[in-house]
């Protein structure tokens, strides 16, 4: 092809047909130059494939990693649900008389107030995203602003845990260590222990205690506190889920 056209310069050249010539040469140039910018858009349209194949692979591990998500936020959810009801229970059980607290297994329902637990959704998606600054491969608004809301969310759902375990390290224990018998307690716990303690102890004067019930009130506020904030993620993670469905049918 190069020698087609270099043949065809050198005879305009020899036949001294300047203008021809001229003319030829801007053909020429006008040629290439739409041959690179063909070249050029083509390349732009893979690039733009690339983009939208990789755009897809994210929306769907996107959707597989929040419909996790969906299921181990349930299950928290209904364990803190659990966790405030044995907590409301003590509370209720404050001030009653020798005779009600007898029918009552107390130190177990201690060791459920104290079973909280951080919930920490997978993020690896979301995490490789932000670390990369592909996040800007997402073309949908309303999906990215929906993952900038959640991490927004997840870190006021991990500063009501850190308030939990703050007044549970603080107030909650430090009583119960000093005025319960945390073998009898723990003995419901992961310690499983097989006995009792073998030092007497009984709970009438703690369910009598005004202190008592101060600490259990801030546990169970704090519970609750935590578990509203669990809560304000469902939707969160409904509405993520339905945006990244339609590319998991593809």
């Amino acid at each position: 092809m190069f020698k087609f056209f270099r043949r065809i310069r050198q005879n305009l050249l020899s036949d001294n047909k300047i203008t021809k010539y001229l003319i030829y040469a801007m053909g020429e140039i006008v040629l290439v130059v739409i041959g690179i910018l063909i070249a050029l858009q083509i390349n732009n349209w893979n690039n733009e494939v690339e983009k939208r194949s990789e755009e897809q692979l994210i929306i769907q591990n996107l959707h597989i990693e929040f419909e996790k998500n969906k299921i181990g936020l349930q299950s928290y959810i209904e364990h803190h649900e659990q966790l405030l009801e044995a907590t409301t229970q003590i509370m209720d059980l404050i001030g009653a008389p020798n005779e009600e607290l007898d029918r009552y297994n107390l130190d177990s329902l201690i060791a459920s107030s104290l079973d909280y637990i951080e919930f920490n959704p997978r993020q690896s998606v979301i995490s490789d995203l932000n670390s990369s600054g592909r996040l800007n491969l997402i073309s949908s608004d309303s999906l990215r602003l929906l993952i900038y809301e959640w991490s927004v969310l997840i870190e006021g759902a991990h500063e009501g845990y850190d308030t939990l375990d703050e007044i549970n390290q603080m107030l909650y224990l430090p009583y119960l260590t000093k005025n319960a018998s945390m073998k009898n307690i723990d003995q419901y716990g992961i310690l499983e222990w097989d006995e009792k303690s073998k030092l007497y102890h009984n709970n009438y004067e703690l369910f009598n205690d005004v202190e008592f019930e101060n600490v259990v009130d801030n546990q169970a506020w704090d519970i609750k506190n935590y578990l509203n904030h669990l809560k304000v993620l469902e939707p969160i993670i409904d509405k993520i889920i339905q945006e990244t469905e339609a590319s998991t049918l593809n």
